[in-house]
């Protein structure tokens, strides 16, 4: 299940929810510190992974 960074923006704790992509942006999320949902938004992040079929051509491994 993919997880997606949030901060609250009250009391600025950075914070990791899992959940589905059909609920992003319907589900209520709570700052586990606080415990308040309408401050708290989701970070934009890159996620860099591996992957064996992109890496494939290379030789030198």
């Amino acid at each position: 299940m993919p997880q997606y960074d949030h901060t609250c923006k009250k009391c600025k704790h950075n914070f990791v929810v899992e959940m589905r992509i059909s609920e992003v942006g319907n589900k209520e999320v709570k700052c586990p510190k606080c415990d308040k949902a309408k401050d708290v938004e989701r970070n934009v992040t890159n996620t860099s992974y591996w992957s064996e079929s992109v890496d494939r051509y290379r030789w030198d491994k």
